[in-house]
């Protein structure tokens, strides 16, 4: 199944510099950015759910807000949810920057580990 998905580089006031990572009704904060290479595991703290068009803004949210801060996209495009669980996420990106296939798998609470696959 296609669906949506979105980066956007966003520097919140409360949570720093990092990635949002939108999968179709799934959100992730990516601090240390999405891998472009296989091998490198990076955490994802699964977010509050956004809308698409929550998910497409680009600007400026204002402070008091929930995500306060600068965001724009990096890149968006369609996804292939390739196998899914309650703890694991396969999925593949086409997108102009980021391509190929991911796997998110749940570690505790809310983390996720989050890594690009050959």
């Amino acid at each position: 199944m296609n669906n949506e998905f979105t980066i956007r580089e966003h520097n919140a006031l409360r949570a720093g510099h990092h990635h949002d990572l939108h999968l179709d009704g799934l959100s992730f904060a990516v601090p240390k950015g999405l891998p472009l290479s296989s091998g490198t595991r990076v955490l994802a703290i699964k977010t509050t759910f956004h809308t698409p068009e929550q998910a497409r803004f680009e600007g400026t949210i204002p402070e008091g807000q929930y995500g306060a801060g600068e965001t724009h996209i990096l890149d968006q495009g369609t996804l292939e949810i390739i196998e899914q669980t309650p703890d694991h996420i396969f999925f593949k990106l086409m997108g102009d920057k980021y391509r190929g296939n991911y796997h998110l798998r749940h570690w505790q609470d809310q983390r996720w580990l989050l890594w690009k696959s050959t």
